[in-house]
Parts: structure tokens; sequence; C-alpha cells
């Protein structure tokens, strides 16, 4: 019986990349944006990396993440909550033996082949007691009575000294930063290959066309196929015009800062492309990969993503169809729809509203304005109709308006769906909120039924000392929302 050998970490970087083995290396390096390492030490360090990574068990390679925050830190490992794997946890450590007993001719050529920047020398640097990690034990601490450098002067004296001494003279501070700089660098290699492997290829047809890459992905019941974009995003300079440029070795080989920007979201009624999520690479290829993934992360629960602002359903649902076993249902009672009405008051009473009042429809105008129901909506983090919806001009009190909202599986109690619907009772045009809230009340206790138990459900009991008619007013009503707050405690 032939035993099953799981694929290694290499194996399926590789397979993600699309590239065969012998190229994973290139591929990995194009991905962080850093030169291929060259032949000799430089190459067989970033072997030894991949080596290194091939042995993180399946089952923790999802808690390995972030190996060059961690390096930066090292010696000094980063505490999580929860804690992470032992093997992830000192895996940086591991790292480090590659280039700890290297010598300084030996760091020099490392270094050179690597194209190691000035930039990174730096930001490796440390202060002598911080370095002893690196340094030899019988190293002398510094004198305590000499008063100490600017670090951005003792950094430009370091890089100088390593323009005109040679690796044999260096003192333990150079050797450190440049060890500190090697094992920073392998690091990030080692989260490309992680990050790349950890997840199953997601590959997109990417068009080119004004200025970006776009690729879409239809999702069965969706009207609007899921969307992603990538574009370069401008870079300025670093001040220091020399931060990129390799310590060692051509300028040539300098390394490029560079910005990549990815989002992923999709498109509403009227054509808009809606950005639902997004982030950052320092390259084309990371980039895509990001929206890859997001991409088919969303697609797999696609019957439950609802958009990060607008909070409309990736799938609508058919109105007459929707059940509150559905995973996607919410419920807007009428409580909620009270404290966002005291916060909008809060708005008025700012003089934010005073010279204008509140109109119902349309929900949204021709300059993207949001009519009251629609701010109410989006105050409980729910969708409302937007232009281009048909229901954008429906009253609340309309089929239209709910079925919107029971698309994009939002259940109404009856007490806030009287609510909504009583807000144009009060008329037409821009009116103070105050009789709009008036309105809606109205509308609530006109609701046939045992309303006093309708309302205590929806909204909580009502104190002793209040009648449910005492809501009309906003001092009254801020009181009672204070009075029957939820008890937080666990």
């Amino acid at each position: 019986m032939t035993q099953h050998v799981p694929m290694s970490r290499t194996g399926l970087a590789a397979t993600a990349f699309g590239v065969p083995p012998t190229e994973l290396v290139t591929a990995v390096c194009a991905f962080r944006s850093r030169p291929v390492p060259g032949p000799g030490l430089a190459a067989q360090l970033v072997d030894r990396t991949f080596t290194a990574l091939d042995q993180v068990p399946l089952d923790v390679r999802f808690y390995v993440h972030d190996l060059q925050d961690t390096a930066e830190k090292w010696p000094a490992l980063p505490i999580t909550l929860p804690p992470t794997p032992w093997q992830a946890a000192t895996l940086v450590d591991d790292l480090a033996a590659l280039v700890t007993g290297l010598s300084a001719a030996e760091l020099h050529d490392a270094a050179e082949g690597m194209a190691l920047t000035r930039g990174e020398v730096c930001l490796a640097y440390q202060e002598p007691v911080l370095a002893r990690g690196w340094a030899d034990d019988d190293d002398p601490l510094p004198d305590a009575a000499t008063p100490p450098r600017s670090r951005r002067a003792r950094e430009a004296e370091l890089l100088r000294m390593f323009d005109h001494v040679a690796p044999h003279d260096w003192d333990p501070e150079q050797t450190g930063a440049v060890r500190k700089a090697l094992l920073v660098r392998l690091a990030g290699l080692g989260d490309a290959l992680l990050r790349v492997s950890a997840l199953p290829p997601a590959p997109l047809d990417w068009q080119a066309g004004g200025g970006r890459l776009t690729a879409r992905m239809p999702v069965p019941g969706a009207p609007h196929p899921l969307e992603a974009r990538v574009a370069a995003e401008p870079v300025d300079p670093h001040p220091f015009t020399s931060w990129d440029d390799p310590v060692w070795g051509s300028t040539e080989r300098a390394a490029s800062r560079e910005c990549w920007r990815w989002s992923v979201g999709w498109r509403s009624a009227n054509g808009a492309f809606h950005t639902d999520v997004r982030s950052t690479e320092v390259s084309p290829a990371a980039a895509r990969f990001g929206a890859e993934q997001t991409l088919a992360a969303y697609a797999a629960k696609a019957q439950t993503v609802r958009q990060l602002l607008r909070y409309r359903l990736l799938v609508p649902r058919q109105p007459d169809t929707l059940a509150m076993s559905d995973p996607a249902a919410l419920v807007l009672g009428l409580r909620s729809l009270l404290e966002a009405v005291c916060a909008e008051y809060r708005t008025e009473a700012n003089h934010l509203r005073s010279a204008t009042g509140w109109r119902v429809v349309p929900h949204q105008d021709e300059n993207k304005e949001h009519g009251l129901v629609a701010i109410l909506l989006d105050d409980c983090s729910l969708p409302c109709p937007e232009l281009g919806d048909p229901a954008n001009t429906a009253d609340p009190a309309d089929g239209a308006f709910e079925d919107f909202l029971r698309s994009h599986a939002v259940i109404l109690t009856p007490p806030a769906r009287a609510y909504l619907a009583g807000l144009s009772q009060a008329g037409p045009g821009e009116l103070p909120l105050r009789r709009r809230h008036e309105a809606a009340i109205r509308a609530v206790f006109a609701v046939s039924g045992e309303t006093a138990d309708l309302l205590a459900a929806d909204t909580g009991p009502l104190p002793d000392h209040m009648a449910w008619i005492d809501l009309l007013d906003v001092a009254a009503l801020e009181d009672f929302l204070v009075a029957t707050e939820p008890d937080q405690t666990p």
C-alpha cells in the first residue's frame, strides 16, 4: 500500500504561484518585492529558510504569520492571546540560528547576495545593550557616563563605517545590525511562503484597463458578480535618497518602493462599484493574491455576506419566502428605531437640521442625501433604498418598501412597521423631527390588538411612573430608554 505523503510547504506554494518548484524563490521574492538572491551563501540561506518552514505542522500553519514582525523584535518574542502553538512561537529562533554563527565576512557576502538595503540595516540597528543577543559574551557594555547620541546620527555613522571599514574590522553594533537585517529579510520571505502555501489557489481572470486590473466572479442568485480591483498607488520616495540602495553591490538591484491597493465589492442597481474590503500590498502579485483569496472567501459564504457599510446582501432573498430561520435574517424592533430617533434629535438640537427639517421620500435624492427613514435604518446598521432601487420613492407604508427590506433579510416587528409607516403621516416635505416622531408613535398606538403587550415585547416594560403616551415627548423617551436599558452584566 502506497503511503500518502503530504505536499511540502514549498510544493504547496509553488502550486499556488503556478510555477515549478525551481522557480519558487523567484516567485516569492517578486511577491515580497525583493531582489532574487544571488548564488552562494544568500541562496543557501533562503533554501534553508524554506526547509525550516517546511517543518511547520499543517495544523498550525495558519497560526504562523507575521514572522517579520517577530524577527524585528527578536530575541524577544511577542505574547499573543490566545497563545500560539509553540512551533509558531519559536520558529523565528530557528531562522535566527541560520545567521547567528556567520562570521562578519559571511554576513557581508550574504548581505550583498540578498541586496540588503541601507534602510534595512538602519531599521535593524539596535542599541548595544539590546544587541547583546548577537554579540560575543565578552563584549563590554557601553559606559554609562558616555552621553547618548541620537538614533539618526548613530544610523548615519553606522552606514558611513560600512562604506569604509572591512568586515573583519566591524564592531559588534555593525555585525549585529547586518545579522538582524538578514534575519528580518529571511522572515519576510518566509511570511510570503507560508501565506501562499496556507491557502488553496484561487486564480481569477484578470483584465487590464483604465489603469487597473479587474476580475469578476459570478455568484448564483446575485444580481451582480463579485468584483476585485488591483491598482498601483503613488509612493513618495524615501527622504533619505540612498535608503533603498543596497549596502553593497550594484544599485541596479535597489529595492523598489511600490504600493498596490486591492479592493473587493459589488455594484449597486445604478451600476456604481461599492468597495466592501480593501488593503495594500508591496507587489502586484501580493495584491492579486489578497483579492483572489478574499473573493473566494466571500463566494464560499455568499448566502450570508453583507456589505460592510451598505448592509446589503450579496444574494437577495425572495420577499415572500423569507423566514426567521434564514441564517442572514435580522429583526428590526421599535426600540432600535427609538434609539436612532433620539440620536437624530441630538443632531437636530445641535442645529445641524434646524434650517431644513426631515423628509421621508425619496430615501436618497440626486445629491445622495438620505431621508429620515433611510437615516434611521442606517443608524440601525440596516440597508436602505438608494437611487436606482424601485423602492427609493416608496412610502414606508407601501409593500414595495417592506419588500426591499425583506429582500435583504430584514424582518420588521409590527410596532416597528407601524412606526416607519407613521413617519410620513405627519405630512409631505421637510418637517421637524418632533412632528414626525409624534405621528409615528400615534400610528404605533393605533395598531390593533394588545398594543401594550406588543410595545413591551418590542421596547421593554414600561416603568411604573410612565404611560405609553409619554413617549411622544423626546425627553421622556430618552428617560424611558435609559431606565429600560438591558443589563449588560454577564
